[in-house]
């Protein structure tokens, strides 16, 4: 099969430098010194640390400068640089960096806030700021105090304009008119409101002696209302404060609408209703009611139960996690949107009604996300009714309309519409020719490719596989907007506004709202990730390219200007930031890890080969970094499904890997190092992944590159779990590595799901196991996908590791492995790391873990010394 390849780096002369080719040639022949100079050097741990990830956070309004984070292993820092001259500015572990009127403005960790000048490059420092938020044209800080915490506010020049002491807290309206903020003054807690406009200006709108500080001051969307509240475990109060009425009203929790047994949730932020008429906020059970567990208690497990015990003692039937509720300020009417039924609900943005659902309603059964029975809840009438009945698939397959007038929601194949007002239920997907449903892991349940969200004039935006779609509410009219499907090109809308961004709350998400008479930015990109980039949706004018090249593009943001940047990278190009127009060319404006040109580095070439059933697949081969085409190198091969959408990254050399795998390390060690594409079958994934491996390196093998006798197989999660079945089953590989490997899938079916503290099943009938039935229904493929039924096959020295406190593979899952191998007297080594989970966290860990898969490598691959581990 033949070998698609992809040249990493230009040589000399494809760089432009033919006229000065000739010079230079001399220069090397009769000065042997600069001929040294230009070598290339070998990447040594030692220089590791040289490297650090770039990413871009901001540009300025007029697309003038750029602001970007390095992040090196110890540390990081905040850059802001000019476009087009050397002016660079750099603040160590900055953070809450923004651009605003010619000036940038950042915090670091010595509670100083930093004020640069982008005219003159004037810096000023505030000291002791606590927090700060900046409001056009001033900062607003909270400041250290021997007594407590000031507010100041200052011009960008950093005048000080006025100090409040004893603050409790503050927030700024969404118009930058007015600031809210709660003191307290000797006995008493007042929350006063500041007018941005005449600075000295106050006014007392709420003042309390026994109730304790005010907090969450929440302002309308108009910032004409201001919501807060204060806690206290026997009364707490909402306050809603007119500004134009300048008029104060409280409901308390003494109310007799208002549950005794519940209290106000004193950490979740308030809300006011767009419309000024309601305040929504969470209450919670209070605290003495909690059921209260011992150690030493005696758990029951009933398998009756809805939940299992680990899950139930989380929730204890729903009376621990916070309620929704609602309250008029103008009528003082009380309402309760989510309980112990419902307990689980969200309401879209013109807060006309909730959706609310309880997760437990077909428990006990075998899925992460459960189906559910969806209820509309009339905020008005406080009533509810059945809307849809076993709802099915994740969060993203329900969706509420910003509006409030629709509900979207896929099913089986197809996006409906759930009209409010009218209570109907239509299809709306059916006039499209293309399929709207992703492929699932284990054909059990599907989700679309998307329903981004709606248009200003009440049409349904659809994704299929590479196209975005405008539909009407019923479904007629179908409009293509994009022509991805004829040029290979995925294109998917990116979000530039809060408006046009879903959000969630208790599980329900509310879509986004477009206009389709402005422009709208998309991302695209190859369907084999070759391409990848950004345009512009224009009305009526199609998609215009702002990038699209051979590389890795991610991340945007446009000035006011019309400019835009982004992040490009390639496996021989560290990260850089670029800059441009729609339509225009594009220039870089920061370039990280410019040390990289003085190092060989590896180059990359996509094989291609097929599995048994015929499927084309892909792998990504990367060539040692000193590669000499007269020798013979080994190779390490690592394996986790679909890997080659990495064609582009680049990767950092570094000791601190949660998985002890890097790329870069081992290619500058002198390894090849394989990424196969792996395919799979319901019931035989194991096999699934022998074949599709076994092919990939048997292609590698005809390329005459390799020493055949010396490769190394390595994978971690899933990944790890092919590994073990791999070398059961095959002799092809002189070692493994394996990390955090489900190993027996019996077992595994059989256990907790830790992170989730539900039973075990979903991840083997649903997950990447892709079982699809119980062991009870199918014990053979159970037993056929488990490494440890067939460990008496391997005859391959392996490593494996787990961290103790696993969360989402079990540690006895390594373990089992173990004492299997142990038995049969098999060469095997297992590290079992104290405190860690799922990958390594602490830094000395990954650096550990590291240095051991490295070392058992080089042992097997290259005949190096065997490492003795104590």
């Amino acid at each position: 099969m033949k070998a698609l390849f992809y040249s990493i780096g230009s040589t000399f002369l494809d760089r432009g430098y033919h006229s000065c080719f000739l010079f230079l040639f001399f220069a090397l022949v009769s000065c042997p010194l600069v001929g040294q100079v230009l070598q290339k050097k070998t990447v040594v741990r030692e220089d590791y640390p040289l490297w650090h990830y770039m990413d871009a956070e901001a540009i300025s309004d007029d697309g003038n400068w750029i602001s970007y984070r390095n992040f090196y292993d110890a540390t990081d820092s905040l850059f802001v640089k000019h476009r087009r001259s050397a002016k660079l500015y750099s603040f160590a572990k900055g953070k809450d960096g923004a651009f605003i009127a010619n000036h940038f403005v950042c915090q670091t960790p010595d509670s100083i806030v930093h004020i640069v000048s982008l005219k003159n490059g004037v810096e000023r420092k505030l000291r002791n700021v606590k927090a700060f938020t900046v409001s056009k044209p001033f900062i607003v800080a909270s400041e250290y105090s021997k007594t407590g915490y000031l507010l100041s506010v200052y011009t960008l020049d950093g005048v000080l304009l006025r100090t409040d002491t004893d603050v409790e807290s503050f927030s700024v309206s969404p118009d930058s008119k007015f600031i809210a903020v709660a003191v307290k003054r000797e006995n008493a807690y007042q929350e006063l409101l500041i007018n941005m406009q005449d600075i000295k200006k106050q006014k007392i709108i709420a003042e309390s002696e026994k109730r304790g500080p005010f907090l969450n001051p929440s302002w309308s969307e108009d910032s004409k209302a201001i919501a807060f509240m204060n806690y206290n475990d026997k009364e707490s109060n909402l306050f809603y404060y007119n500004l134009a009425e300048k008029k104060l009203l409280t409901f308390s929790t003494n109310d007799l609408a208002f549950p005794k047994t519940m209290n106000l949730v004193s950490s979740r932020k308030l809300k006011i209703s767009k419309n000024n008429k309601r305040v929504f906020f969470n209450i919670k059970q209070r605290k003495e009611l909690d059921i209260v567990r011992k150690e030493s208690d005696v758990q029951v497990w009933n398998a009756a139960d809805k939940n299992i015990y680990p899950r139930h003692i989380v929730t204890e039937g729903y009376s621990k996690n916070p309620k929704q509720a609602m309250w008029e300020p103008d009528t003082d009417r009380f309402l309760q949107i989510t309980d112990s039924i419902q307990p689980y609900g969200a309401f879209p943005d013109n807060e006309s009604f909730a959706l609310t659902f309880n997760p437990q309603d077909y428990e006990p059964q075998s899925k992460s996300v459960p189906d559910k029975d969806v209820y509309i809840k009339d905020l008005d009438t406080g009533q509810s009714s059945l809307m849809l009945r076993r709802h099915v698939g994740g969060e993203f397959n329900l969706l509420v309309s910003r509006n409030g007038k629709y509900i979207s929601y896929f099913k089986e194949g197809h996006w409906y519409v759930y009209d409010v007002a009218q209570g109907t239920h239509t299809i709306i997907s059916s006039n499209l020719p293309y399929s709207l449903s992703v492929q699932s892991l284990t054909e059990k349940d599907e989700n679309g490719y998307g329903n981004p969200g709606w248009t200003a004039e009440g049409e349904c935006l659809l994704y299929d596989q590479f196209d975005i779609w405008k539909v009407q509410s019923d479904g007629s009219n179908p409009v293509r907007l994009t022509k991805g499907r004829e040029q290979g090109i995925v294109f998917r809308i990116v979000a530039q506004s809060k408006e046009q961004t879903q959000t969630i709350a208790d599980r329900i998400f509310t879509n986004a709202e477009f206009d389709l008479n402005s422009s709208l930015l998309l991302s695209a990109r190859a369907v084999d990730y070759s391409f990848n980039g950004f345009y512009l949706l224009k009305p009526g004018k199609g998609t215009t390219k702002i990038c699209y090249v051979n590389k890795s593009v991610t991340g945007i943001m446009k000035s006011e200007r019309g400019d835009y940047a982004w992040v490009e990278e390639d496996v021989d190009q560290p990260r850089r930031i670029m800059v441009g127009k729609v339509g225009g060319k594009s220039t870089s404006v920061v370039e990280s890890n410019m040390h990289h040109e003085k190092f060989n580095w590896t180059k990359l070439q996509m094989i291609t080969y097929k599995n048994l059933k015929g499927e084309s697949l892909k792998g990504l081969l990367f060539y040692p970094s000193d590669y000499d085409k007269n020798k013979r190198y080994p190779m390490i091969v690592h394996i986790y499904e679909k890997q080659s959408y990495q064609r582009h990254s680049y990767v950092n050399p570094t000791m601190i890997n949660e998985d002890g795998f890097n790329i870069s390390n081992l290619t500058t060690k002198g390894y090849f190092v394989l990424l196969p594409d792996i395919t799979y079958e319901v019931g035989t994934v194991g096999f699934s992944a022998l074949e599709c491996v076994e092919a990939a390196v048997k292609e590698v093998k005809n390329l005459s590159l390799i020493d055949d006798a010396k490769i190394g197989l390595i994978g971690h999660s899933f990944g790890g779990n092919e590994t073990d079945f791999i070398i059961t089953q095959s002799n092809l590989f002189a070692c493994a590595v394996a990390g955090a490997a489900t190993t027996n899938y019996l077992s595994s079916y059989l256990s907790v799901a830790q992170i989730l503290g539900i039973p075990n099943f979903y991840k083997m009938e649903y997950g990447q196991a892709r079982m699809k039935l119980s062991p009870y229904e199918n014990m053979e493929w159970y037993l056929k996908n488990s490494p440890v039924i067939h460990a008496t096959n391997v005859n391959t020295p392996l490593l494996s590791w787990t961290g103790l406190k696993d969360p989402q593979v079990e540690p006895r899952q390594s373990f089992e492995f173990y004492m299997a191998l142990r038995r049969l007297g098999k060469t095997h080594i297992m590290l079992a790391y104290p405190n860690e989970g799922h990958g390594m966290e602490k830094k000395e860990n990954a650096i550990d873990l590291t240095t051991k898969i490295e070392k058992w490598f080089d042992h097997y691959l290259k005949g190096m010394k065997a490492p003795i581990w104590k």
